[in-house]
C-alpha cells in the first residue's frame, strides 16, 4: 500500500499536480497591522533633504509621543510616496512644496494619481508634512502640538492659510491657534 502511495504521488508531482491543497499566505494583514501600531512618515530616497526633516520630525515625535512608536519609511522615489499615499498606504509624507502642489493638484508627472486630497500640517520653508484627509482630527492636533512645543524643530510652522492651493488640516489649525478639542469617544464593545 505504501509503495503504491509513494508512486501515485511521485506521479503526481511529475505531472505538476499538488498533493494536497496550496494553502495561500498573504502578508496584509500584518503590514495592515504594523501600519497602525507605528506612526509612519514617508519620506523619499530622492529628496535627501526632506529625508533629513523626516528624521528630525520624527525624533520629535518620539520623544513628545512616545506612544505613538514614530518612524520614517523611506520610499525608493516621489512617485512611489505617491502611491502608498493615494492607496492609504500612509497617511504621512515629507514633501517639498512644489512636489507637495504638484500632487494635490494631479499635476504632471503626478496625473495617474489624481485627485489627491491632502492637507498641510506643518511646514518649513521649502517642505511641509502632508496628510491625507481622512487622518482623524485627534491624531493631527497631536502630531502638530508634538512638533510646534518641541525646541529642535526652528523655522517649522503650521501655515494658516494652507500651502499651494491644500488646505490646514483642521487638527493642525486648532493646534496652532491653542484650541483646545474634544478627545476622541471610545467605542462601546
Amino acid at each position: 500500500m505504501k509503495r503504491r502511495t509513494l508512486l501515485c504521488a511521485g506521479a503526481a508531482l511529475l505531472a505538476g499536480w499538488p498533493l494536497m491543497p496550496a494553502l495561500a499566505h498573504t502578508p496584509y494583514r500584518q503590514w495592515d497591522i504594523f501600519r497602525r501600531r507605528y506612526l509612519q512618515v514617508l519620506t523619499s530616497h530622492s529628496d535627501l533633504a526632506g529625508d533629513a526633516f523626516g528624521d528630525d520630525w520624527v525624533t520629535q515625535l518620539r520623544e513628545k509621543l512616545p506612544l505613538s512608536r514614530a518612524m520614517v519609511s523611506r520610499a525608493r522615489d516621489i512617485a512611489r510616496v505617491a502611491s502608498l499615499l493615494k492607496t492609504d498606504q500612509a497617511r504621512l509624507a515629507v514633501l517639498s512644496h512644489d512636489d507637495a502642489r504638484l500632487l494635490a493638484g494631479g499635476l504632471s508627472p503626478f496625473e495617474d494619481f489624481a485627485p489627491m486630497p491632502l492637507q498641510v500640517l506643518l511646514g518649513n520653508a521649502t517642505h511641509v508634512l502632508a496628510a491625507r484627509d481622512n487622518l482623524p482630527l485627534h491624531h493631527a492636533y497631536a502630531i502638530t502640538s508634538a512638533l510646534l512645543d518641541s525646541g529642535g524643530t526652528q523655522g517649522l510652522m503650521a501655515p494658516l492659510d494652507g500651502l499651494n492651493g491644500m488646505s490646514l488640516h483642521p487638527g493642525a489649525r486648532a493646534a496652532a491657534l491653542g484650541e483646545a478639542i474634544a478627545p476622541p469617544v471610545a467605542a462601546s464593545p
